[in-house]
């Protein structure tokens, strides 16, 4: 059936209950000072178990809209791809993340790069982070590796925002992720078989904050990559609406290509291309996310 005139199959029933925003406004300390600010750094993942919903493209678009109002962002690479940073020309050096996180000796900081993009720093992926959700998946004592690092690192450059790109998976990686945050950002799209994979990324986000990080939020579920001017797109986003209530972004991330040149580009479009929808979505997200508030994944 043509994807304009059918509707999506499946009602979603999942409610989450809100809790109070975390707002920090902190600022990186000068090198060698602790941070002596009020405010903790939000640690946002983006997050989704399944493929193709536009993970990296958010994480990289949302960082370059922070970065763009002045706030200093971290990026970190979470995909074994290692799409993100790779797209802003940086790759991992000797000592790379999966290092740290199995244990070798090194400090998370050093492998923070400085990118051509104001305001904006990341730190790579590398391919061995496969390996390392491979042979240590099972093993409860690597679920807290990253927020042990990271840890670290914020109480020296408490970077305001820290966002984490994960893989398409809900497995070790992603684990590690939801463990060390404050926030979590889930992208979406229409299709049933997306359906089901919120609905197991909400399962397994509840199952996190219960065992593992109780402060974990869900900031929203984020529309991306749609026509609302076709039927299908309309009805999954009154769909979302109607069931979860307050979550899911005013904000819509439209299909355009613009998102595709501007990462070959190495830029976010908010620089690539300031005056496209896809920009004008990307300021509007930001702002929202600046103002409202996260919610427990209950």
């Amino acid at each position: 059936m043509d994807r304009v005139n059918q509707p999506p199959s499946g009602l979603l029933t999942r409610r989450i209950e809100p809790t109070q925003p975390t707002a920090p406004q902190a600022q990186p300390a000068a090198s060698g000072s602790p941070s002596t600010a009020n405010h903790s750094p939000r640690v946002i993942s983006i997050v989704n178990r399944k493929g193709g919903v536009g993970k990296t493209t958010t994480a990289f678009n949302l960082a370059g809209a922070l970065a763009g109002k002045g706030n200093p962002v971290l990026l970190i690479d979470l995909d074994p791809m290692g799409s993100l940073c790779r797209s802003l020309q940086i790759r991992p050096g000797d000592l790379a993340l999966s290092d740290l996180l199995v244990g070798l000796d090194g400090d998370l900081g050093h492998l923070i790069r400085r990118t051509q993009i104001p305001n904006l720093f990341c730190i790579p992926g590398d391919p061995n982070l496969r390996s390392f959700e491979m042979q240590h998946g099972g093993s409860l004592g690597y679920r807290e590796a990253l927020r042990d690092r990271l840890q670290g690192v914020l109480k020296w450059k408490p970077f305001p925002f820290v966002l984490i790109d994960c893989p398409p998976s809900l497995g070790l990686l992603s684990g590690n992720a939801l463990a060390a945050s404050t926030d979590v950002i889930i992208p979406v799209d229409g299709s049933a078989y997306g359906m089901g994979a919120l609905v197991d990324t909400l399962r397994v986000l509840k199952l996190v904050r219960k065992s593992l990080n109780q402060n974990l939020s869900v900031t929203g579920l984020l529309l991306n990559n749609v026509d609302l001017g076709t039927l299908y797109d309309k009805t999954v986003r009154d769909v979302l609406q109607r069931q979860f209530q307050g979550l899911l972004f005013r904000s819509v991330i439209p299909a355009s290509p613009e998102s595709d040149v501007s990462s070959q580009m190495g830029q976010p479009v908010i620089r690539h291309a300031p005056d496209s929808w896809m920009a004008k979505a990307y300021r509007q997200l930001i702002d929202e996310i600046l103002e409202r508030e996260p919610h427990r994944a209950q």
